[in-house]
C-alpha cells in the first residue's frame, strides 16, 4: 500500500500541473485566438503523466508514511476507477474491432486509384484498407496501429475527385502525422487521471488541434496539386452532405460543428505573418517553462523531504507525538 500510496501521490501531482497547463492552453487558444502548433498540446499531455521535480527531492519516499485513512479511501477509489475505465476501453476496442470485420471493403477502382494517388501526394508507404461503414461520420480514419478509412456510401459516391482528393489527403494526413495513436495514448492518460476534469478537457481540445494539425500539414503535402480554396470546399460540401442524410434527431452536423469548420476555413483561407508566427512561438515556449518551473518549485512543497521540513514534523512510522 505504501508503494500505491506513492504512485497515486504522484498522479495527484502531475494531475495538478497538467490542469494548470490545460488551463493555460484554453485561454491561448480560444481567449487570445491564437492557432496553437501540436507540440504544444503535445506538451501538456506529457505534463498529465511525467512529472517535473526539482532535483533534491524523492518522487518515491524512503520512509515509511502515515497516509490518512481518507487519503487511502481516496487511493482506492482512484484504483478502481481506472481500472473499470480501462476495461471499458478494452471492450469498447474490441468491439470497434469486431464491427470493422463486418464492414465490406471497398471495391470500387475509382476510390482505390484516387486513395492510392493521394498516399503517393501524402508519402505514405502503405496504404490503408477502405470500407464501407454506417458511422454518423461521412469518413474517417480507424485503428492505431492498422489504420483503415470508413466510408459513408451515401455520401462519398456524391463527390468529385476533386473533393475526394482532398479528403483522401486530410484522412491520409491522420496517418502519417500519427493523430489516431497520438489520440489512443491520450485516452489511457486519461484513464490515469480520470479524477480530474481538465484531462478531458485536454484530450477533446487535443482532437481539434490534431484537426488544425491536419488541416495544415495537408496543404504542405499536396504541394498546390490541392489547393487551400478546393480543400475548404470539401470541407463545406461533407458538411453540407451530412446534414442531408441526417435522418434522426440530433444526428448529423451540429452548430457546433458548423462554428468548428468556419474557423478551420479561416485558418485554411487567411494567410499568417511570419512575425505573428514568431510571436505565439515565444509566448508559448514561456508559458511551457513557466509551467515547468512552477512544478519545480511546487515539488519542493509536495515531495520528500521538503514537506516534513515545513510542517516541522517527520514522515515515519516511529513518529509519536
Amino acid at each position: 500500500m505504501q508503494i500505491l500510496g506513492n504512485i497515486f501521490n504522484a498522479i495527484i501531482f502531475v494531475s495538478a500541473i497538467g490542469g494548470i497547463f490545460c488551463v493555460l492552453s484554453l485561454f491561448i487558444n480560444h481567449i487570445l485566438r491564437c492557432t496553437l502548433p501540436l507540440w504544444f498540446p503535445l506538451c501538456g499531455m506529457i505534463l498529465f503523466c511525467v512529472p517535473f521535480l526539482s532535483p533534491d527531492v524523492f518522487l518515491i519516499s524512503p520512509e515509511t508514511q502515515e497516509w490518512l485513512n481518507g487519503f487511502y479511501i481516496a487511493c482506492w477509489v482512484w484504483v478502481c476507477g481506472c481500472g473499470i475505465l480501462f476495461v471499458y476501453d478494452t471492450i469498447r476496442s474490441i468491439m470497434a474491432k469486431r464491427a470493422l470485420k463486418g464492414y465490406q471493403i471497398c471495391s470500387t477502382e475509382r476510390l482505390n486509384a484516387l486513395c492510392l494517388q493521394c498516399a503517393e501526394i501524402v508519402g505514405l508507404k502503405k496504404v490503408p484498407a477502405l470500407y464501407w461503414g454506417t458511422l454518423d461520420n461521412p469518413i474517417c480514419v480507424t485503428g492505431a496501429i492498422r489504420p483503415a478509412i470508413i466510408m459513408s456510401k451515401t455520401v462519398i459516391e456524391k463527390l468529385t475527385d476533386g473533393e475526394l482528393s482532398a479528403v483522401f489527403i486530410h484522412e491520409l494526413t491522420h496517418i502519417k502525422r500519427k493523430h489516431i495513436l497520438l489520440e489512443r495514448i491520450y485516452d489511457y492518460v486519461c484513464i490515469l487521471n480520470w479524477l480530474n476534469p481538465f484531462a478531458w478537457i485536454a484530450k477533446g481540445d487535443f482532437s481539434l488541434h490534431c484537426e488544425t494539425d491536419c488541416d495544415c500539414n495537408a496543404l504542405k503535402f499536396s504541394q498546390g496539386k490541392v489547393t487551400a480554396t478546393e480543400y475548404a470546399a470539401a470541407i463545406i460540401r461533407l458538411l453540407e452532405l451530412s446534414t442531408v442524410q441526417a435522418t434522426k434527431p440530433g444526428k448529423g452536423i451540429g452548430a457546433l460543428s458548423f462554428v468548428l469548420a468556419k474557423r478551420r476555413i479561416k485558418r485554411i483561407t487567411t494567410r499568417t505573418s511570419k512575425i505573428r508566427d514568431r510571436m505565439i512561438t515565444v509566448i508559448l515556449a514561456v508559458s511551457l517553462i513557466l509551467t515547468v518551473a512552477f512544478s519545480v518549485q511546487f515539488s519542493r512543497e509536495h515531495f520528500y523531504p521538503y514537506p516534513a521540513y515545513h510542517t516541522g514534523t517527520e514522515y515515519g512510522a516511529g513518529y509519536n507525538e
